[in-house]
């Protein structure tokens, strides 16, 4: 086909030089080489293709996150176009969409691009494509029978498209919080005595992660039974949110609250390489002395044979008192008292446990303030453990 037509060229070309006188010593003029637009062939010389089609570029309103989503069903993507060879154009731009219901192939399109109205859809569901043209260069073909030789029109169109895939997510999930803790007495503000707090975090859409706050602060958590360590004495309250994997948030959860009972002994570390200490978060009088089992709250407890020993707490506000303490069938009893009010007798002798939870004054006895002291009544052994001290004012049961 090559041949045919450079024949057909050339005996066009001989046709029509025949009625010419030629200047004596002229040479054929030849396509000027390097152009930076195309132009069109004369009856002595082809024309000249510009072979650099202009470069595309693209920036879209939303970034597909990691996982390819976006989170609105409104896109728009804005276009440009450069060339490094001096070419004035004009230039337009070709554009490409598949996936959704109005996909369309190439077709002319404006330099902002806006999709509305999608349906959410799997990650790499839509493909955007663009490219640049050279409406110039695409309006001149630089080869015709009446040029003298041969020149290949290169294409006028970027030959490597810009190209975005991504999918969208616009509903948020749900979050599901379940404590596990059960407590008889206060079900909606549970006593948790384990070394953990457990509680179940799940998600209506699979692959969420979880955001979760212990008393307004932000720690870590994870789905399914998720276990909270290191809760400091005293009163919680947890909440947890779920994000999917297009990072669309849930609302917080209701709270779930609970409380952390505290531990009458605390070890902690003197200076750098001098020895621990056991120092205690009550004023402890003689006779107690510290022992240590599994089985105590914290892996400690006070012990005392001593009629009279005291354990005193500091001041704090009490609308319900319960006493952590081992019991056995020849287990003493013990005093307790918060401020000056009436003491309140607590029988240990019962059977063997090594941390029981007593309820020395229950919720609904009002609220009183002052320090909590706890008395040895006798020389029978007696193990107290620790103490749940908090107002009584606890949210609704659901």
């Amino acid at each position: 086909m090559k041949i045919a037509r450079a024949a057909l060229k050339g005996a066009l070309v001989a046709l029509v030089a025949g009625g010419l006188v030629p200047l004596a010593g002229a040479a054929p003029a030849q396509a000027a080489a390097g152009c930076t637009d195309e132009t069109p062939p004369s009856v002595l010389q082809d024309g000249c293709d510009d072979a650099t089609p202009p470069e595309t570029s693209v920036s879209s309103s939303v970034t597909p996150n990691a996982a390819g989503l976006v989170t609105t069903s409104s896109v728009t993507f804005t276009l440009g176009s450069s060339v490094d060879d001096g070419d004035l154009g004009p230039f337009g731009f070709e554009c490409r969409l598949t996936g959704t219901p109005t996909s369309y192939d190439w077709q002319a399109c404006p330099s902002i691009v806006t999709l509305t109205g999608l349906p959410d859809a799997a990650p790499g569901t839509y493909v955007f494509e663009a490219r640049a043209v050279d409406l110039g260069d695409r309006a001149i073909d630089p080869d015709t029978l009446l040029g003298p030789g041969s020149v290949v029109d290169t294409p006028d169109h970027d030959q490597t498209p810009v190209r975005v895939a991504w999918g969208q997510d616009t509903r948020a999930p749900f979050v599901f919080v379940t404590g596990s803790t059960y407590d008889e007495a206060t079900p909606t503000q549970p006593v948790v005595t384990s070394e953990t707090v457990p509680i179940r975090l799940n998600s209506s859409e699979p692959g969420s992660t979880f955001e979760c706050t212990d008393n307004g602060t932000a720690i870590p958590c994870s789905a399914g039974r998720f276990e909270l360590a290191g809760a400091a004495p005293g009163r919680h309250t947890f909440t947890a949110r779920t994000l999917d994997r297009a990072g669309n948030a849930s609302g917080w959860s209701d709270p779930i609250e609970f409380f952390v009972p505290r531990n009458i002994v605390r070890t902690t570390g003197k200076a750098s390489g001098s020895a621990a200490r056991t120092t205690r978060a009550v004023r402890v009088s003689k006779g107690w002395r510290t022992v240590r089992d599994a089985g105590y709250f914290r892996g400690d407890a006070l012990r005392a044979t001593t009629r009279g020993a005291r354990l005193v707490l500091p001041r704090t506000e009490v609308g319900e008192l319960r006493l952590l303490a081992a019991t056995g069938p020849r287990f003493g009893k013990v005093r307790v008292r918060v401020g000056n009010r009436a003491w309140h007798v607590v029988d240990l002798a019962a059977p063997a446990a090594s941390s029981r939870q007593l309820v020395v004054i229950d919720r609904y006895s009002g609220i009183r303030t002052g320090r909590i002291t706890i008395e040895s009544l006798s020389r029978k052994p007696v193990v107290v453990d620790a103490v749940v001290a908090r107002p009584n004012r606890f949210p609704a049961a659901s």
